[in-house]
């Protein structure tokens, strides 16, 4: 869990003030608390921002990615309401995962495995350390694996049927991870969830023929595939 000096960082000011702008006081203080708590229940350290200049990644794709900022429990829970699924027998791949919010996020939930993909070395080793004090603290059985690579580069396992983003990266490498679940839907047909959240003008996903929107709001979307 990181001191109060630590939370009280430009980086977090903003992320408030530009929550405010969007949701509201009432609402930013309930998701302002909500992550606070979480991190102190689990004694982890997911809700710092972090920009990527601050990180040293090999990539290509560096400027075409976004910064890190964990996900927020109550948005979490309200999309993963609207996709009909048993967790207990489910897969799910967070692109861009950080430090590893929405993948205790989907512990809780009771996802049977979930695998982070993730292109900066710092977030990664960040990501596995908040995971392995996560599952000592809850007791969870998810299967965790972080993989250090960049999302254009993943290939998707044949039995991933959720795919999680965060608004990680621009529609550049959307097209590319595209490319990668047509791949893998090809070789395995199968119903496949795939969750933007904050897309912020990012239409790769609706703009794909292929891919089905299923349920919509102002900051994400739920397509399907199959």
């Amino acid at each position: 869990m990181p001191s109060l000096i630590k939370i009280l960082n430009i980086e977090n000011v903003q992320k408030v003030i530009r929550n405010i702008s969007k949701v509201g006081l009432f609402t930013t203080v309930r998701y302002v608390a909500s992550d606070l708590i979480f991190d102190y229940k689990y004694h982890i350290d997911t809700i710092n921002t972090k920009m990527l200049d601050e990180l040293d990644i090999e990539s290509s794709n560096k400027s075409n990615g976004h910064y890190y900022e964990g996900t927020n429990y109550y948005v979490f829970k309200q999309v993963f309401s609207e996709i009909a699924i048993d967790p207990s027998q489910s897969f799910l791949v967070d692109f861009g995962s950080g430090k590893g919010k929405a993948m205790c996020l989907a512990a809780e939930l009771g996802f049977k495995k979930v695998t982070g993909v993730e292109f900066s070395l710092e977030l990664v080793e960040i990501c596995r350390k908040n995971l392995e004090i996560f599952q000592k603290k809850s007791n969870a059985k998810t299967n965790f694996e972080v993989i250090h690579v960049d999302a254009a580069e993943y290939n998707i396992p044949l039995d991933a049927n959720v795919l999680f983003f965060y608004n990680p990266f621009n529609e550049v490498v959307i097209a590319k991870v595209i490319a990668n679940i047509m791949k893998s839907y090809e070789l395995n047909p199968r119903p496949i969830w795939i969750l933007h959240l904050y897309p912020q003008g990012n239409m790769a996903f609706a703009k794909d023929s292929r891919i089905q929107l299923e349920h919509e709001e102002k900051d994400w979307s739920i397509y399907r595939l199959g």
